[in-house]
């Protein structure tokens, strides 16, 4: 199996997160560059507080923080915020 694929399987499921936690742009660079520290740091991070994610685990206090955080209202601006 080629190396290249190997990382793209072990990496998957760091995509996968950071997309369910809606910061598409990290994960996806994540994917193809940097050997998917970007997805990691997605997948770790806050999720967005219209996210998948956000309305299925976090509970109100969750999602204060979130708001908190990331105040602005362009959906371009918070997928793309570290």
């Amino acid at each position: 199996m080629s190396p290249l694929v190997t990382l793209w399987i072990v990496l998957s499921p760091f995509v996968l997160a950071g997309c369910l936690k809606g910061r598409y742009a990290l994960s996806l660079v994540g994917m193809l560059v940097l050997f998917g520290i970007p997805a990691i740091l997605a997948a770790t991070r806050l999720a967005r507080a219209d996210s998948w994610w956000a309305k299925r685990f976090y509970n109100d206090e969750k999602l204060g923080r979130v708001a908190e955080r990331y105040r602005s209202s362009s959906s371009i601006n918070d997928a793309l915020t570290l």
